[in-house]
């Protein structure tokens, strides 16, 4: 059984922010993206997958163009699945107002598994 949860953070910007960590014992399956920028300009926005089996960050975007007041989502057409430990962080740019918010599906197994 799988459970739904979102995250939803207004960012710091220039500011690496963890959205969400995997829960020991869990895998998840990301499968939404969406950052707003409030600013009046265009301001770059970047999201990362860390994968902590292989203590690497994957560039999901990196310095994405958002002009003002408009967003970016990455939805329904394709997803990234998450092991224990793994993280999804975000980063605007300086002097940006973004907000940022995750969906991902939330499975819990009985034993610690890795995949490499």
């Amino acid at each position: 059984m799988s459970i739904a949860h979102s995250v939803g953070k207004n960012l710091v910007a220039n500011t690496k922010t963890t959205m969400f960590t995997v829960p020991t014992r869990s895998l998840a399956k990301w499968s939404l993206l969406f950052a707003t920028n409030h600013s009046t300009s265009s301001k770059w926005f970047s999201a990362w997958w860390y994968d902590k089996s292989a203590n690497t960050e994957i560039e999901v975007l990196f310095q994405y163009s958002l002009t003002a007041k408009t967003f970016i989502r990455i939805d329904g057409q394709a997803y990234v699945m998450l092991d224990e430990g793994d993280e999804i962080r975000v980063q605007s740019e300086t002097g940006s107002t973004t907000t940022c918010i995750i969906t991902v599906e939330i499975e819990q197994r009985s034993t610690v598994q890795q995949f490499n």
